[in-house]
């Protein structure tokens, strides 16, 4: 239903003033009159920086007033006139507080060094923006990686395969190897910088530096998924898997077969993350002594246990005294001939079930009153309801629920937008 048919008024000054202080979007149903009023326009464009595009032509080709506009709202850039999208001082306004405004200036303004450079002083990433000419100028290149190293991905392949370029870039964002010369992805050094920030950047470097006991060593001790990347030769390495694991428990399933059933190497892994025991060998989630390690930390680890231990009265009761949702992860066997895991496992469904029945009450409950909210609020949109009344809404609703509820209530008053009339 169109704002004509609701019944709004929006040729009235101080009603559009009120609407596009909460939604400057909104302006684009003022009449025309108040879409050429500068006031109302800058105040929906304080809301949103895009409101810019319901304006009339006459104040989008206004120097004056786009000047005003972009010096706030750099985004605004886009619905301007196309003639001022090639005026120097307008841009450059635009591109001081948003660099990435920089994709609406004309191909000329985006071959201009100074505007270029301003626009990365903050937004290195806007160097994607600039000229093929720009993007291969070297002292450009260097402001935008020293802001956003990710920013080497839009050099030129020459400036890719500059060690001093690369690293500069790496030291600002490890991610950035990727975008390196394959020669630079192979250079020692640079891959030194990259994984002691984030071993994960190991994946960017050459299978010759993979194989490297020295680099791998450092990217584990920052991210032991790192070992995810190393040679085959390495993941066979016991000190490096030791360091892997140590770091990350999880990192045990890049580990050769042999380690995996190496005592020791699991029993680090599964003290550091107990889910680590599904990457263990048979054998060793066979292991009482392992196993009961796992789940020591968390009860759930009994599921990765082999049958025989989730048979086992004793480990299966060790479990259930630290969680007793776990007892569903016990055989079916300990569960249902043993009098006390019956009962156990009984009580316990009932409380899952109470538990999963309390949370549905009081999202159903939360949600319809925002949707009451909402509809009685002079169709005042779903996040400004939640702000406005939060206090009032969550009377009596636990806050972890509260939240599951906010994000329950956002998908029905989505999928009902129409029926309430919130737009």
């Amino acid at each position: 239903m169109n704002a004509v048919a609701r019944g709004d008024d929006w040729t009235n000054r101080d009603y559009v003033l009120k609407k596009v202080a909460n939604d400057g979007c909104d302006l684009t149903w003022a009449s025309d009159e108040l879409q050429n009023n500068r006031e109302v326009v800058m105040a929906a464009v304080k809301q949103n920086g895009n409101a810019l595009r319901f304006a009339s032509a006459e104040l989008r080709h206004n120097r004056e007033f786009v000047l005003a506009v972009v010096a706030e709202y750099g985004d605004a850039l886009q619905w301007v006139a196309r003639e001022l999208r090639s005026d120097r001082e307008v841009v450059m306004a635009a591109v001081a507080v948003y660099g990435y405004a920089l994709e609406y200036a004309s191909a000329e303004l985006r071959n201009d060094r100074e505007v270029v450079m301003a626009a990365m002083k903050d937004y290195g990433g806007a160097l994607v923006y600039a000229s093929a000419e720009l993007r291969a100028d070297r002292e450009v290149v260097m402001a935008a990686v020293a802001q956003n190293g990710d920013a080497l991905a839009w050099a030129s392949d020459e400036l890719q395969a500059d060690r001093e370029v690369v690293m500069a870039a790496v030291a600002q964002s490890s991610h950035a190897l990727q975008w390196a010369s394959d020669e630079l992805g192979s250079d020692r050094e640079v891959v030194m910088v990259a994984v002691a920030q984030y071993g994960g950047a190991l994946l960017y470097a050459s299978a010759e530096l993979g194989s490297d006991r020295e680099v791998v060593m450092a990217a584990v001790n920052q991210d032991g998924h790192a070992l995810h990347y190393a040679s085959d030769e390495l993941r066979r390495n016991r000190e490096v898997v030791m360091a892997a694991v140590a770091q990350n428990g999880g990192a045990l399933q890049y580990a050769s077969a042999e380690l995996r059933n190496n005592r020791e190497v699991v029993m680090v892994a599964v003290k550091k993350i107990s889910s680590a025991l599904k990457y263990a060998s048979a054998e060793l989630r066979n292991d009482r002594e392992m196993v009961m390690a796992a789940v020591a930390q968390n009860g759930f680890a009994l599921h990765w246990a082999s049958a025989e231990l989730r048979s086992d009265r004793e480990v299966v009761m060790a479990v259930v005294a630290r969680d007793g949702f776990a007892l569903f992860y016990g055989s079916a066997k300990v569960r249902n001939d043993d009098p006390f895991f019956v009962w156990l496992e009984a009580r316990t469904r009932q409380q899952k079930l109470w538990t999963v029945l309390t949370v549905r009450f009081y999202v159903v409950l939360f949600v319809k009153k925002l949707q009451r909210r909402v509809e009685a609020g002079d169709n005042e949109r779903f996040e400004a309801a939640w702000v406005n009344h939060r206090e009032e809404l969550t009377v009596g609703v636990p806050e972890c629920v509260a939240k599951v509820s906010f994000q329950h209530g956002w998908a029905a008053c989505e999928s009902s937008r129409k029926r309430l009339r919130v737009e």
